[in-house]
């Protein structure tokens, strides 16, 4: 039997200066997955964690010792996971062998590198992102059976799907295809009684980041995994090429200096089921109507207001809170800024950089790079964040925002004044303080726990004790420069009774051998909370 490295010892919470280092490029690289505070009714075990593991778990041979596709889809049944201590005992779900063994002849490509996972709001379905391959495909949360398969756009710029994420309405998803620089979209169709049936990926939405005559080189396409199901997966229209390269307001989509490279990181939706905020790769935002169609550009944001890197972002108090993180190797990055959410309908759209975001926290050491303006290993990365509140009544939210690079959680209280989090930091959680986090196999060190993406548990009062985090292994396939970590699994963070602070409890493995088993080359992304509906 296997036992998960566990410690039950009373919380301690390490508090360090914040003129230190942060990443993020995530998704909600970041990225936190749901984008608001409103959280399903479940009873505390009546949920269930999903974990994606990039990792290529097909065509693993002597000519390709690690793997040409594939990957791993670990869930975790919440009885288990709230015992004490936590049982290891997950359904392994393989992404091409249990899920969509055809999608090389079907779409012209085997699914590869799953990056994210995040449930439909009523977490019937969940959406999987493919970040290498670019495909998209739905899966019913509770049978764990295949629904439909979507392929994004190929432009002239590649194409990816780095996550996509749903209106709170559920009348869309929005995807992220990065590489491709375009912003799509997938429309869920319902009949008079609500159910789905219907996933139309409405390739006439697309909007190009770049624009110009031969960016698109070919279209999407949909696969009906499962007609039995009498859900269709469709494509609608064809994605226009020759999009305009400017914006509503005259300015260049991407240009040096502005916004030097569109690549799409992450669409997060707002509460108001219309804007998304759209972080990108070489820094820069747009703010989306993602109903019109195609969808629009409200308002632009360029790189002196937004750094690089951003991907990470959740909603609280009416205001959406994103960060951005390290873009590069040793480059030190740690920002977190708070967007209104009032922003017009199109085609309506505001000027440059309006309305101006609060920069709530600006680390000092941002854009210098460790070993050369700072001592080696001291730089940051911001990556992932997540709102948890107090379980009294009426006391604040916290934000906890994960560093990828020091393996830290930095803890701030979301409460007026909203222009600045000065006075509201309630101080740092070191993840290594446990031990938990061992060493796997072929990892050059140990007591290396790399957060990434994670989740509060359903529970309690609205929420539960524990986060959990998807810890990255020590050959990360995507964010190389800052996602080494030398225990990759599934994290849990225990809280401390007031929500501000936590520590590392527990690691449960995960492990992808190479051909020669002398490397674990597991490597989680996200880790996912799902409420089991009947």
């Amino acid at each position: 039997m296997k036992w998960p490295r566990w410690v039950g010892s009373p919380l301690r919470a390490v508090h360090v200066g914040f003129g230190v280092v942060l990443f993020g490029l995530g998704i909600w690289s970041a990225c936190s997955s749901n984008n608001t505070d409103v959280f399903p009714p479940a009873p505390a075990t009546d949920y269930e964690v999903w974990v994606s593991d990039q990792a290529h778990t097909q065509g693993i041979t002597a000519g390709t010792p690690t793997g040409t596709h594939g990957g791993h889809i670990l869930v975790y049944d919440g009885v288990d996971l709230e015992k004490t201590p936590p049982v290891d005992n997950p359904r392994i779900v393989d992404a091409t062998a249990d899920l969509f063994p055809t999608a090389d002849v079907t779409t012209g490509g085997h699914v590869s590198r799953i990056h994210g996972i995040l449930p439909s709001p009523d977490h019937v379905y969940m959406a999987l992102n493919f970040v290498a391959s670019g495909h998209l495909g739905i899966v019913h949360g509770q049978t764990k059976a295949p629904v439909c398969l979507f392929r994004t756009t190929e432009t002239s710029t590649g194409r990816q799907n780095h996550m996509s994420f749903w209106t709170p309405d559920g009348r869309y998803l929005i995807v992220a295809n990065q590489n491709g620089r375009i912003a799509e979209r997938v429309d869920i169709v319902r009949n008079a009684q609500g159910q789905v049936v219907g996933f139309v990926f409405n390739a006439a939405a697309s909007l190009d980041l770049v624009g110009g005559a031969g960016r698109i080189l070919t279209q999407p396409v949909a696969v009906d995994v499962n007609p039995a199901d009498e859900i269709s997966c469709t494509v609608s229209g064809t994605v226009p090429d020759n999009q305009p390269t400017t914006t509503p307001t005259g300015a260049l989509k991407q240009a040096a200096g502005i916004r030097p490279t569109n690549n799409l990181i992450c669409p997060i939706a707002a509460s108001n089921n219309r804007h998304a905020f759209a972080t990108l790769g070489g820094g820069g935002m747009f703010v989306l109507d993602v109903t019109a169609t195609p969808i629009a550009i409200v308002a632009e944001y360029d790189l002196s207001v937004v750094r690089a890197a951003g991907c990470g972002g959740v909603q609280s108090s009416e205001y959406i809170h994103l960060n951005t993180g390290t873009s590069a190797m040793g480059v030190s990055e740690f920002s977190i800024y708070r967007f209104t959410l009032n922003y017009p309908q199109a085609p309506a759209f505001n000027p440059p950089n309006q309305p101006p975001p609060v920069t709530v926290w600006e680390d000092p050491d941002n854009g210098k790079v460790a070993g050369v303006d700072l001592p080696a290993g001291t730089n940051r990365d911001a990556h992932a964040m997540v709102v948890v509140r107090n379980r009294l009544p009426g006391t604040a939210r916290y934000l906890h925002q994960f560093d990828r690079v020091r393996n830290n959680v930095e803890v701030f209280r979301l409460a007026p004044p909203w222009n600045t989090l000065d006075g509201q930091y309630e101080g740092s959680y070191d993840l290594t303080t446990t031990g938990v986090c061992g060493q796997t196999l072929g990892a050059p060190m140990s007591n290396d726990p790399t957060p990434d993406l994670g989740e509060v548990s359903f529970g309690g009062n609205p929420q539960g004790d524990r986060i959990y985090v998807a810890l990255r292994g020590p050959f990360p396939v995507t964010v190389a420069h800052a996602a080494d970590g030398s225990c990759p699994g599934l994290g849990i963070i225990t809280l401390s009774a007031d929500r501000r602070s936590g520590e590392l409890t527990t690691v449960f493995d995960t492990t992808v051998l190479n051909n020669g088993g002398t490397e674990n080359r597991s490597d989680p992304h996200a880790a996912i909370v799902r409420a089991k509906t009947s």
